[in-house]
C-alpha cells in the first residue's frame, strides 16, 4: 500500500512522523457539488504546527523511481492511494471515484508525455545533431516541430500539476485548466503532416546510414527509452492528441450532467475533437496533393494540370487485378495493377516491376 504523502495522521500514527496523533474526522456523505459548492473531500485533515502557514496538499508523484529503465512504467490507480477504511469513510460513491482516477489518470500521463518528449529532444534529437548523423535538414525532418510542442505541454503539465497540488486528493474539475490550451493545439499540424515522410526517412536512413542505424538501436537499449523502438517515440504525439478526447469522455460519463464541470469538460472534448479534424484533414489534403504530383511525374502522357489545381481528396489505393481489358494498350485481363480512387476520378496503372 502506498500511502498519502500528506502531513495527516490516521489513529495514533502520524504520517509525517511529526506532531501528536490526532483523530480524522470524515464528512457523512460528499455531495455532488461538495458541501457548499467547493470540491468534496474524502475527510483529509492538515495539520500544521501552532502559528504556521497552512500548506497546499502536495501532489501524489506516481511514478515509482526504482522501476525506471523497466519495459513498463509503475502505475497506480487514485484509489490505491487510500486504505480501505479511508474510502469506507468517505462514503464517496463509485462514480465519483471513477470521476477522480480519471482526472487522476489525465494529470499524470500527461507528466509521463511531457518526460518522453524530452527524450525525443534531449536522448535523440539534439545528439543527432551534434553527432551529424544526418544533415540538418534531415534532422529537421524527422522530428519536425518537436520542441514546440514540448513547450506546450510542459507549460499544461505545470498547471494541472499545480491544480494537482492545490486540490489533491480530490481534485474538482481539470477542465478550465485545459480550455486555455486548447487553441494552441494547431502546432500538432505540421508536425502530424510530416509524419509519414519522416518514418520513411528514418527508414530510408537505417538502411544507408550504418552510424545512423548503430545510433538508433543504441539509443532504443538506454533505460529512459524502455527498449521502446524509436519509430514508437516519433508517433507518440499523434497518439496522445487523440487521447485527449477519449479521457473527456470518459470524464464525462462519470459526471453528472447537473453538475458544471459536465459543461465544461463537454465544452474542452467537443473543441478538441474540432482541432484534430482539422489536422486530419489538412493531412488528408497533403497526403492527397503529394499522391497526385508523384502520379503526374510517374505518368506524365496524362494532363494532370486540371487536377492539381484543384482539392481532390485519395480515398483508397490499393493493388487490383483487371477483369476486363479495355482500350488497345489497355492493361489485360489478369494483369496486376495498382489502383488510386479519388473523390471525382479513379486512377489504374500496371503494376512496374522490378
Amino acid at each position: 500500500m502506498v500511502h498519502l504523502p500528506l502531513p495527516y495522521t490516521v489513529g495514533r500514527q502520524s504520517h509525517d512522523g511529526s506532531g501528536p496523533a490526532a483523530k480524522r474526522s470524515y464528512p457523512p456523505s460528499i455531495a455532488p457539488n461538495g458541501a457548499n459548492g467547493s470540491a468534496p473531500s474524502l475527510g483529509v485533515t492538515s495539520q500544521t504546527m501552532p502559528g504556521a502557514a497552512t500548506q497546499p496538499r502536495a501532489s501524489l508523484d506516481v511514478r515509482i523511481e526504482a522501476a525506471v529503465g523497466s519495459a513498463a512504467k509503475a502505475r497506480m490507480l487514485w484509489r490505491e492511494g487510500f486504505t480501505p477504511l479511508e474510502m469506507e469513510n468517505s462514503r464517496m460513491d463509485e462514480r465519483e471515484v471513477r470521476r477522480q482516477e480519471v482526472i487522476f489518470e489525465l494529470v499524470h500521463t500527461e507528466a509521463d508525455y511531457v518526460k518522453d518528449l524530452r527524450i525525443m529532444v534531449d536522448v535523440l534529437q539534439r545528439p543527432m545533431h551534434e553527432l551529424r548523423l544526418a544533415s540538418a535538414e534531415q534532422i529537421d525532418l524527422v522530428f519536425g516541430n518537436i520542441g514546440e510542442i514540448l513547450e506546450l505541454h510542459e507549460e499544461i503539465n505545470t498547471a494541472l500539476m499545480e491544480r494537482q497540488r492545490m486540490q489533491y486528493p480530490v481534485v474538482w474539475d481539470i477542465s478550465d485548466v485545459l480550455l486555455p490550451f486548447v487553441p494552441r493545439l494547431r502546432v500538432y499540424a505540421r508536425y502530424i503532416c510530416n509524419q509519414d515522410n519522416a518514418l520513411r526517412l528514418v527508414d530510408e536512413l537505417r538502411q544507408t546510414s550504418n552510424n545512423f542505424d548503430v545510433f538508433w538501436k543504441e539509443r532504443q537499449l538506454r533505460p529512459e527509452c524502455r527498449k521502446l523502438p524509436i519509430e514508437s517515440f516519433l508517433v507518440l504525439p499523434f497518439q496522445r492528441l487523440l487521447k485527449y478526447p477519449l479521457l473527456l469522455r470518459t470524464l464525462l460519463a462519470s459526471t453528472a450532467e447537473h453538475m458544471p464541470q459536465h459543461a465544461s469538460a463537454r465544452m474542452v472534448a467537443d473543441q478538441i475533437d474540432a482541432w484534430i479534424k482539422k489536422i486530419q484533414d489538412a493531412r488528408t489534403k497533403l497526403d492527397s496533393f503529394a499522391c497526385l504530383d508523384a502520379l503526374s511525374r510517374a505518368l506524365p502522357s496524362v494532363d494532370w494540370a486540371p487536377l492539381l489545381r484543384g482539392e481532390h481528396r485519395l480515398a483508397h489505393s490499393g493493388a487490383v487485378r483487371v477483369a476486363q481489358c479495355g482500350a488497345s494498350g489497355a492493361l489485360s485481363p489478369d494483369e496486376q495493377a495498382t489502383m488510386w480512387l479519388f473523390d471525382a476520378f479513379l486512377v489504374v496503372a500496371r503494376t512496374a516491376t522490378p
